[in-house]
């Protein structure tokens, strides 16, 4: 009979706790991701390749960086004619009076480059995914050859970009404030101010939505993460840090991350 009655105990906690978040209390929980799978960003579309077939830097290009001293530049193709638009696919890369046409790097809207004399490295962000509330971006790493031709030699997709920071990230939830950590070290604690979502859900904070980085020094990347609420399935980010990472890139494409860091809310 004594058994029995524990076993009740035990079953009535179990229940409850079934039906409130907060037998969870701050247990470390992992971020999510959003992203299911890798990228697909495909072939450029026949426009831009036959636009490109013969490269002619006209009012249809826009330079993205001219580094005289180096005798680098980075075009992107804007449109394919007056009336055809490039989709946002299209890049070219000049070296002295040799051009490399890359019309399937996707650049998007916002695309960026930066040439570093000392290693030879040509680094370009292009775009994989873009819209209200999205900027997912894709880091291209690019060399030349003794003939002056660039050549990629690799590319982070957003996805394996987002798993590793999902394996990193972990973050605690007590009460309204939000504990974020990267490899088991507290970063930041932000407050919760949206009071009409109706509490946090289980699974509370995803990224993969905005994943952007920098590339002014070493490569670094920036990830914003989402709160998820129980009355939708849609991230908000008012309240969140972002939080930023030194990537190195091995030319398999692998690639580690160290230095964590939170600034700010966005």
């Amino acid at each position: 009979m004594k058994q029995m009655k524990q076993w009740l105990m035990v079953a009535a906690v179990v229940a409850l706790c079934g039906t409130m978040t907060g037998c969870k209390g701050n247990a470390e929980r992992p971020v999510n991701g959003t992203m299911e799978s890798a990228t697909t960003v495909g072939e450029a579309p026949q426009a831009v390749l036959d636009a490109m077939k013969r490269v002619n830097l006209d009012e249809r290009y826009e330079t993205l960086m001219d580094d005289k001293t180096n005798g680098v530049a980075v075009y992107s193709l804007l449109n394919c004619s007056d009336t055809v638009s490039s989709e946002g696919y299209g890049m070219v890369v000049a070296r002295g009076d040799v051009t490399t046409a890359l019309p399937s790097i996707r650049h998007g809207r916002m695309p960026r480059a930066r040439y570093d004399a000392a290693t030879g490295d040509l680094w370009i962000l292009g775009s994989d995914m873009e819209g209200t509330g999205v900027n997912v971006e894709r880091p291209y790493l690019l060399r030349f050859g003794d003939d002056g031709y660039a050549t990629v030699v690799t590319s982070i997709d957003p996805y394996k970009m987002q798993q590793a920071l999902c394996e990193a990230l972990t973050y605690t939830i007590d009460g309204q404030d939000i504990t974020l950590m990267a490899q088991g070290k507290p970063l930041t604690t932000v407050t919760n101010t949206m009071q009409d979502m109706g509490g946090f859900m289980d699974d509370a904070i995803y990224i993969g939505e905005q994943i952007a980085y920098g590339i002014e020094g070493p490569l670094t990347v920036q990830v914003t993460p989402g709160v998820n609420f129980v009355v939708g399935k849609i991230l908000h980010y008012d309240d969140m840090p972002t939080i930023s990472a030194t990537v190195k890139l091995n030319d398999d494409g692998s690639f580690t991350l160290s230095d964590f860091m939170a600034e700010g809310a966005k």
